[in-house]
């Protein structure tokens, strides 16, 4: 406040309860930037309020239902007055310091598009970063994730550091993450650190990114890098290797012996099979349930063909060996159990791994016997139009066990009789 304000005189004068709406309205066009001239109306104003503009104007009493200001004449008569140097003086002096908000909102969006602009110079060297960074600025997200372009910024270039430092060779998150931040905790889930970071990991390994726990595991695993790294391995029995890796030369003593192994995280992503030319032209056959694996290794030990158990709804290991196997030129095929979550792990390994079915078609389900009733809906079926159809129809499931016979014996070895077509489900 200025020396040449007399403030108890302002207030006596501009400050007065009759004239709270005027000061409100002159209050608000500050805010919004515009300048303190011309005539400002109020509406409806009542008896008191327009007796008390007319008095402040020094003018005859009035009437209708607005009210007509001349801000010129009202900042010339207070300034005359000695109660101020200007009018917005007097309405800050009464009102505190008045914030042009529209100029903040144009500053703001300034900000906002300088840093897409940076954003965009960040992270060009990843082609498939650009449409996911366009769309955080566009929907919204970054904005509503932070508290302004500061704070967006710092976050972007944090993410900009876990990119760079992509892919691994698998190394645990909490290593992975105190390397970067000193902070091994700084990409468990539910920052908004971590939040971004999974998802431009998901990208980087080009693959669906789920928002739970799974998910979350698939997508820093497509990049090299482990969480949970011990756990829900995946089953396998007989597969080939030929490489010298530790994981190699597990998987053939585990294949010489004909025992079913577990294959971790840690060991696929360490010693991936993705380059093994073993499995080169080799069918391999997945199956849902572990029992058939049992069954295989009893009944048929070294004479079975390369068999994977996803066992159910498949983790990250699952996911990760059979794209290693299909990376090494091996030939997937798929059987499940035919029921609605059946339906749904195989469209699941269709999509994930190019698998193609193995006795999972409309006419293998004709000739199955049926089991227990189906619940659930049935989605639909890709791979053979006709399956979700007569699968409803028919409501009743087969699980691979009831047909277990019938499956062990594609998986004889060197059987000349056993002709394999492989189509891929689309």
């Amino acid at each position: 406040m200025s020396a040449s304000v007399d403030l108890d005189r302002l207030r006596a004068t501009l400050g007065q309860p009759e004239l709270t709406r005027l000061l409100d309205a002159l209050q608000k066009r500050l805010a919004l930037g515009r300048p303190l001239t011309g005539c400002l109306t109020l509406a409806t104003a009542s008896p008191a309020e327009r007796s008390a503009a007319d008095a402040l104007l020094g003018r005859n009493a009035t009437r209708g239902d607005s009210l007509r200001i001349d801000l010129d004449f009202l900042s010339e008569s207070l300034c005359a007055a000695g109660l101020c140097t200007s009018l917005r003086e007097a309405v800050e002096c009464l009102r505190g310091p008045v914030r042009n908000r529209q100029a903040e909102a144009s500053s703001l969006a300034a900000s906002w598009a300088g840093l897409r602009a940076q954003a965009h110079g960040q992270f060009v060297r990843w082609p498939a970063l650009a449409p996911w960074i366009g769309d955080l600025f566009d929907s919204g997200l970054l904005k509503r994730l932070t508290a302004g372009p500061s704070q967006a910024s710092a976050l972007l270039d944090e993410l900009d550091l876990v990119v760079h430092a992509l892919p691994r060779r698998a190394d645990p998150i909490a290593v992975f993450a105190a390397r970067l931040f000193g902070d091994a905790h700084a990409l468990d889930p539910g920052s908004t650190r971590a939040t971004l970071a999974v998802r431009a990991a998901a990208l980087l390994g080009n693959v669906d990114f789920e928002e739970d726990a799974e998910g979350r595991r698939s997508a820093w695993a497509s990049v090299g890098v482990l969480c949970d790294e011990l756990s829900a391995p995946v089953l396998t029995f007989n597969l080939p290797a030929v490489g010298d890796t530790p994981l190699a030369r597990l998987v053939r003593n585990a294949t010489q012996a004909a025992e079913p192994l577990h294959l971790s995280l840690r060991l696929l992503l360490r010693y991936p099979l993705s380059s093994d030319v073993g499995s080169a032209g080799v069918v391999i056959s997945i199956c849902e349930n572990p029992s058939l694996v049992a069954q295989a290794a009893t009944t048929l030990g070294g004479a079975c063909e390369p068999l994977v158990c996803v066992n159910g709804q498949f983790a990250t290991p699952a996911l990760i060996l059979m794209r290693q196997l299909r990376e090494s030129g091996a030939r997937l095929r798929y059987h499940g159990d035919f029921d609605s979550g059946g339906v749904a792990i195989a469209r699941r390994v269709f999509a994930e791994s190019g698998a193609s079915p193995w006795r999972y078609s409309a006419a293998d389900y004709d000739l199955a016997p049926k089991g227990k009733p189906i619940s659930g809906i049935v989605g639909s079926t890709p791979w053979s139009p006709e399956l979700a159809r007569k699968m409803t129809l028919a409501g009743r499931a087969v699980h691979e066990e009831a047909i277990a016979d019938l499956l062990l014996g594609d998986l004889v070895r060197d059987t000349p009789s056993r002709v394999v077509t492989l189509q891929n489900p689309g």
